[in-house]
């Protein structure tokens, strides 16, 4: 039970503080622009939280954030660095879209759990690419997971204009049946869905996965020491394939909500950076999946909130970006936040106590 509180305490407090200077400097810009930073942060947290509706719309921003932020995470966690969230996701939503279409009208509530499983395995598959490129062939993961982005991405646009296209007025592909549709929560919540708890669930299986299986120690040791990983046995190639590979599938669920859960099709164009806000989402949340799913609720909650900042004030929406890119700022400048706030900040930093590094 301590290793588990010390884990969500890296997670969490150090990204506390990043997110209390980025405020502060936020309201130093909001006051040399001539606003009252009292309102404009009022009317922020407003727009986020203030109201069922508001907080719908959080949580709708939030839930693809919290599966791309994972697959990020868990290639963090090996070493490795996906940036091909963005391509898997439409490879998750490409692949939605075609067989809830498909098998909408014959298979009814079910077509749901099978999209899943489709979803899941092709973006497995997807980011298994690069891993198996890095594995045997020596080929950088960053720059073959930013190719596959445009490869990923012009497919998935092809088949959604061409062999997929339906035939509203919106290009794209035609609307899944309602059937197929993950049910919305209610209670006046708008167009959140039950996407929100498949997010919560996979980030636990994502920490059973690394936290509490003998997979998860491999992918955890080689990430912390690929040398002596091999040392004692482990399969480095195999450990590689499998890191990206389960990244893929991780992101490729955040199209797969995005679709089934809110656009019930995928239009073009498809809603973007998904898949790039994943990285700071994990880079906020420490790679550890409690602080993902903060993290995703906090960049969903300033996405909803800055609408209604602009619309209250004369706040421009790109605040929200500035404070984002504080915020990520401060959470990897350790040695900035070590020293404004000391080095007790080391602790929650580095995660030198907080099980193998949780600041990595």
């Amino acid at each position: 039970m301590r290793r588990i509180l010390d884990q969500v305490a890296g997670a969490v407090v150090f990204p506390l503080l990043a997110i209390g200077i980025s405020f502060l400097i936020g309201a130093i810009i909001i006051l040399a622009t001539g606003n009252n930073p009292i309102g404009a942060y009022g009317a922020l947290i407003s727009g986020a939280i203030g109201s069922p509706s508001a907080i719908g719309r959080t949580l709708v921003n939030a839930t693809p954030l919290i599966f791309t932020g994972l697959g990020v995470a868990v290639a963090f966690r090996a070493g490795l660095f996906n940036i091909g969230g963005e391509g898997q996701v439409f490879i998750g939503a490409i692949t939605a879209a075609g067989l809830g279409v498909a098998l909408g009208a014959t298979l009814g509530p079910l077509a749901i759990l099978v999209c899943l499983v489709a979803c899941i395995l092709a973006g497995f598959l997807w980011g298994a690419i690069p891993g198996f490129l890095k594995a045997f062939f020596g080929a950088h993961e960053v720059v073959t997971t930013i190719m596959l982005n445009f490869i990923a991405i012009n497919l998935a646009t092809y088949l959604a204009l061409n062999p997929l296209r339906g035939e509203g007025l919106v290009p794209g592909t035609d609307t899944v049946a309602a059937a197929v549709r993950l049910p919305v929560i209610g209670f006046g919540l708008g167009r959140a869905n039950y996407g929100i708890l498949l997010g919560i669930l996979a980030a636990v299986v994502a920490y059973v996965l690394l936290w509490r299986t003998g997979r998860g120690f491999q992918l955890r040791a080689v990430g912390l020491s690929p040398e002596a990983a091999n040392y004692a046995g482990m399969a480095l190639k195999t450990n590689t394939v499998l890191a990206l590979a389960i990244g893929g599938a991780f992101c490729a669920l955040g199209g797969f909500v995005q679709v089934l859960g809110v656009e019930g099709k995928m239009s073009i164009p498809f809603v973007a950076n998904l898949g790039f806000n994943g990285i700071g989402v994990a880079l906020l949340g420490r790679n550890h999946p409690v602080g993902v799913v903060l993290g995703a609720l906090l960049f969903g909650g300033l996405q909803a909130g800055a609408q209604q900042m602009q619309f209250a004030t004369d706040v421009p929406l790109s605040l929200s970006v500035v404070l984002l890119a504080v915020i990520l700022l401060f959470v990897t400048a350790t040695k900035l936040v070590e020293l404004l706030f000391g080095k007790r900040a080391r602790v929650f930093a580095s995660g030198t106590r907080l099980d193998e590094g949780l600041g990595r």
